[in-house]
């Protein structure tokens, strides 16, 4: 996967880069407004990077789907003002949540490895997981339980965020809950709370500011999007850099 990596993805700024995968659920259960709502939380939230040149040179965001299989929506890349999102579109069987997680996971670390070839800074990675159901398909509890172990892992060692966000009332929280080991419980919003939930992402409440808080904070903060709002570069000041 890192062999796809070309320096023009990495751009020409110098900045210290917080790289973020969203590994999305695209099954059936998704279609309709869920699908639509997504689509619109995600493109508010790559606006506001854009709006801002700082922050658009230092964040990398790339897209998981997972429905009738997994496929990489949008590779790691430089982040342009004229670029646009693909359009996510739901299946109609299967969830591969952890399959998903696990290729969202390799995204991640090819591009950490392509950040320290070129000597570039970064801050501890982002993996936002979002599902509306449970684990579905061949092999899918197996790479769940490989996935859960993966991010375990990681975030015990300080090398990875996990979002592990649940949608509506068909989740099953109890899996979800296990991608982290820092999160007391999972996420949890309605389709209608998109916009908010993609407002809380890029950027954080007033309480994580003032106290000038590590990345922990993001795991012990009430996690309902609400609050001032500050631009990601500025909340960025207060996430450790990946060592």
């Amino acid at each position: 996967m890192a062999d796809n990596i070309s320096s023009s993805d990495f751009g020409t700024s110098t900045k210290r880069r917080l790289p973020i995968c969203f590994a999305l659920d695209t099954s059936g259960s998704m279609m309709g407004n869920p699908i639509k709502q997504l689509n619109m939380g995600l493109n508010n939230f790559v606006s506001s990077i854009k709006n801002n040149d700082d922050t658009r040179n230092s964040t990398d965001i790339a897209i998981i789907t997972f429905g009738s299989k997994v496929e990489i929506a949008m590779p790691f890349g430089k982040i342009s003002k004229e670029k646009g999102l693909p359009e996510i579109t739901a299946s109609t069987t299967l969830t591969p949540i952890g399959e998903g997680v696990l290729t969202a996971l390799e995204l991640l670390n090819a591009r950490k490895e392509g950040y320290k070839e070129r000597g570039i800074k970064y801050f501890q990675p982002w993996l936002v997981v979002i599902t509306d159901g449970a684990p579905q398909g061949p092999n899918a509890m197996q790479n769940m339980e490989r996935a859960i172990e993966a991010c375990n892992e990681l975030e015990k060692n300080d090398k990875l965020v996990v979002f592990n966000i649940g949608v509506g009332s068909g989740v099953d929280f109890d899996i979800l809950k296990r991608l982290s080991v820092k999160r007391e419980e999972p996420i949890s919003v309605n389709s209608a709370d998109f916009g908010k939930l993609f407002e809380f992402l890029g950027s954080s409440s007033s309480s994580i500011v003032s106290s000038g808080m590590s990345d922990d904070a993001l795991y012990n903060i009430d996690t309902t999007p609400h609050g001032t709002a500050v631009e990601l570069d500025d909340f960025m000041k207060f996430i450790n850099e990946d060592e």
